[in-house]
């Protein structure tokens, strides 16, 4: 067999451990362990080795080594030799017990030299007789499977359901004259003689078809022409479900029928015992994994019945951590790079237990492609043993792991510390928050200045918080651009929010990137023991839902978890979920709200208003959503699809020959994205819309906010798109807005408008806009004009046009169609 791969205890001597760990794991080893001078003469031993060898201590150190040594084993000179050439050897040998008895045992030996110089070897000594044993008794079992079928005195087949040959012996070739091969593949009419093909397919038909078996007398037509009397039964093989599987067909002459008969039962008989009460269990897979047979210990080891496992394959019952180790396995088998793989794995039980295995697994032929034969021994005692030690002896030099980027704890540490944090914590009665907190800005950050300048994004994030953190406290990266605070011993819930402010100032600074200055942020989620949780994973999961309420709130923010907020992640979900849905359907509408001019009544621009065609809540304006649209990060396709869909329609208004601009609001989201020019350069393009016919309106906010790109205005301009400031007054009302950016047209907020005739201080206001906009050779259009004297006031104040439900409502496509259609008639 090949050589297993060395247990960490078998190494032990290669590091520098103190006396005292050496001590503990040389004494407490399940393995015999044994130290030893050149010549042999054993100097010590622990307690297992006793056991092992029926000695007591003083009387293995009295002995050489030869005497536990099997002399009639050649293995034990070659072993000896190997480690006299190069230090150490690791071998499969025979040793002898106090008693005489002889058992097999793998060991791995190593010289060293002490610190006085002297020259000795170790010796790691592991009873393998129990697994032994039970390879031998697998070995007869498969030889005498493989002796039944390749050499019963028989003819032997398997046909499939199309009525091939999918396997035959060497018996039934030399009955039908043919070498196996050339019978695989082959239809089984072509044995039957020509005036016996009809009744021959009659049979078949209704053998594949699960309606008969057979057993009759037929000739044979052999490969030479000539022909010869067998006896022929032939069955199908079905499953528990009753389902045909595949057919076998038994060839034999009949002189020799009865006898042949007999030994092909006693043999099925003895393989069948052999292979569902085997100690181990055994399976039969096709080469997609799937299991074809399972025996009793299997089923037993895994806690399915056969039929369970006859729906799953290998891959489903495999720990997700082994499932790659094993589809290479499989696939060095299939491909013939290995004719065995023998693995250590994982194996889930059907109660989601886990169970370690050792996996032999070989391939077989087989009529309906290539089998894997796996042979699995349950070794999960002996892994949780080796586990152990292992544990013991790593803990001592392996305190915690870290984020290999930013030298926070990773996942795997904070997820311990957390779950000590709590104990802790209810043991001294105090509270402990959590902080998960992500950045905003990362993936525009990697995505324009690259994933190096993220990568030190991410490190100068982790110092400010270590910088910012007791000792007591903890700080770890969970991926990408998440992290998260553990907070102890905490006397009242208000401490949570002072470090999450501290923590919000500290990382709205500006960074310092390979030359660049940018800006990032955090928004955070807060839950605290045991208020809100009492387990780590329900802790982590309210700071989740608390920091997707904090980003709904705008970023730059941090928000304590509340029972409520839960509530309100369901509906934001479901919001999202039909959202999609109505992108996907086609719920989605545009209105058109013409614009005319004050004076002559033309239209001289149409603007596109968004609206939902909910199946529950009937037409909804956006107002009722687009805040949603915003938070569910659906702005970018929701406005793209405006986009495309209005400059289409405008397109064929222009070419109809109503050559007016198109408005169409945009949002801080929309404008922000990277992909945004890309998409509104696209559009353009697609649709056939001169630039200067397309005038997006923004709210005053988006411009003054900070963050806004000033390139990405510029670029619009350069392509010769309009801009709009839309909502005017309604926000900051600076009237310097109107000089500071390059606008085409200035929209007042609507209440200003509908105050017109109760209040001369809007009057005031709108007076000064005209007059302002009018130096700046800026169009000014009141919008939301619902009465006549609201008309007759913007007239007076000099408004160039104006848009509102008195001069015409917002109206479908079809509709719109129409007044475009009055506009140029007339």
């Amino acid at each position: 067999m090949p050589d297993e791969p060395v247990p960490d205890h078998e190494r032990i001597l290669d590091g520098p451990v103190s006396e005292a760990c050496y001590r503990a794991v040389f004494e407490h080893c399940s393995d015999a362990m044994l130290l030893t001078e050149l010549d042999g003469r054993i100097l010590s031993a622990n307690a297992a080795a006793c056991r092992l060898f029926g000695y007591t201590r003083a009387e293995l150190l009295a002995l050489e080594l030869s005497r536990v040594l099997d002399s009639s084993d050649p293995s034990v000179a070659q072993a000896l030799a190997r480690r006299a050439a190069g230090g150490e050897m690791t071998a499969e040998l025979g040793f002898v017990r106090s008693g005489g008895e002889r058992f097999q045992a793998r060991v791995a030996s190593r010289v060293f030299t002490d610190d006085g110089g002297k020259a000795m070897a170790s010796l790691v000594v592991h009873d393998i007789s129990d697994r032994k044993h039970a390879e031998a008794l697998l070995r007869e079992s498969e030889q005498r499977f493989r002796l039944l079928y390749e050499n019963a005195p028989i003819g032997i087949g398997h046909i499939d359901l199309g009525g091939k040959w999918t396997y035959v012996n060497q018996a039934f070739a030399a009955i039908a004259g043919y070498a196996p091969q050339e019978l695989v593949g082959r239809s089984n009419l072509e044995l039957a003689p020509p005036d016996e093909r009809e009744r021959s397919r009659q049979f078949t038909d209704q053998l594949l078809a699960g309606a008969i078996e057979i057993q009759r007398d037929r000739r044979l037509l052999r490969k030479d022409g000539s022909t010869r009397w067998i006896r022929l039964t032939a069955k199908m093989l079905r499953n528990e479900a009753g389902q045909p599987l595949y057919g076998i067909v038994l060839f034999f002459d009949i002189t020799d029928a009865m006898h042949a008969e007999e030994a092909l039962r006693r043999s099925e008989e003895r393989f069948r015992t052999t292979f569902e009460h085997a100690p181990l269990g055994i399976a039969e897979c096709a080469a997609d994994g799937r299991f074809v047979a399972a025996n009793a210990t299997l089923q037993e080891m895994l806690g399915y019945t056969l039929a369970e496992l006859e729906s799953l394959a290998n891959q489903d019952i495999t720990h997700p951590a082994d499932q790659e180790t094993a589809i290479q396995n499989f696939h060095k088998l299939l491909t013939g790079r290995q004719t065995v793989t023998v693995a250590e794995q994982r194996y889930l039980r059907k109660d989601r237990s886990q169970l370690w295995v050792n996996v032999t697994v070989s391939l077989r032929g087989s009529g309906d492609g290539p089998r894997l034969l796996a042979i699995i021994e349950d070794v999960t005692a002996r892994k949780k043993s080796e586990e152990a030690l292992r544990g013991a002896v790593e803990y001592s030099y392996h305190l915690a792991s870290h984020d290999n980027l930013t030298g926070l704890a990773n996942r795997a540490s904070f997820n311990e510390r957390l779950k000590d944090a709590l104990k802790y914590a209810q043991r001294d009665q105090h509270l402990v928050a959590v902080h998960v907190l992500d950045l905003d800005r990362f993936k525009s950050i990697n995505d324009t200045l690259g994933h190096h300048a993220g990568d030190l994004l991410l490190k100068e994030v982790a110092r400010r918080l270590k910088a910012n953190i007791r000792e007591t406290d903890l700080a770890a990266r969970l991926g990408g651009d998440e992290f998260v605070i553990v907070q102890t011993h905490l006397s009242e819930a208000a401490a949570a929010e002072v470090l999450a402010d501290k923590i919000l100032v500290e990382l709205s600074h500006p960074y310092h990137l390979d030359g660049h200055e940018v800006y990032s942020g955090t928004s955070m989620g807060i839950a605290l023991f045991p208020d809100d949780a009492q387990e780590s994973d329900e802790l982590l999961r309210l700071a989740d839902l608390a920091l997707y309420e904090a980003k709904n709130q705008g970023r730059l923010n941090y928000q304590m978890y509340r029972e409520a907020l839960a509530t309100v992640a369901k509906e934001a979900k479901r919001f999202e979920r039909e959202l999609q849905r109505a992108l996907r359907e086609d719920e989605l509408c545009l209105h058109y709200q013409p614009q005319y001019d004050l004076d002559s009544g033309r239209i001289v621009g149409i603007e596109a208003l968004i609206r939902w065609l909910h199946p529950e809540r009937g037409l909804l304006n956006a107002a009722n959503f687009i805040q949603e649209v915003e938070s569910a990060n659906l702005m970018l396709p929701v406005g793209e699809w405006a986009l495309r869909t209005a400059c289409t329609a405008q397109a064929g208004w222009v070419r109809a020959g109503l050559v007016v601009p198109l408005t169409l609001n945009v949002s801080s989201k929309q404008v922000r994205h990277p992909r945004f020019l890309a998409i509104l350069n696209k559009v353009l393009d697609d649709t056939g819309l001169p630039p200067s016919l397309l005038r997006l309106e923004l709210r005053e906010s988006v411009l003054l906010d900070p963050k806004f790109p000033a390139n990405t205005l510029r670029d619009m301009r350069k392509r010769g798109v309009r801009l709009g400031l839309d909502d005017f007054g309604a926000e900051l009302a600076a009237l310097s807005s109107l000089q500071k950016f390059p606008l085409d047209i200035v929209k007042p907020g609507q209440e200003l408008v509908r105050r017109l005739s109760r209040d001369d201080n809007e009057s005031a206001i709108l007076t000064a806009l005209v007059g302002v906009a009018r130096d700046a050779r800026i169009t000014v259009c009141a919008d939301g004009i619902e009465t006549p004297d609201q008309l007759a006031a913007v007239k007076h104040l000099g408004f160039n046009c104006g848009q509102g439900y008195l001069l015409s409502p917002p109206v479908g496509v079809s509709e719109m169609g129409r007044l475009v259609a009055a506009e140029l008639g007339a």
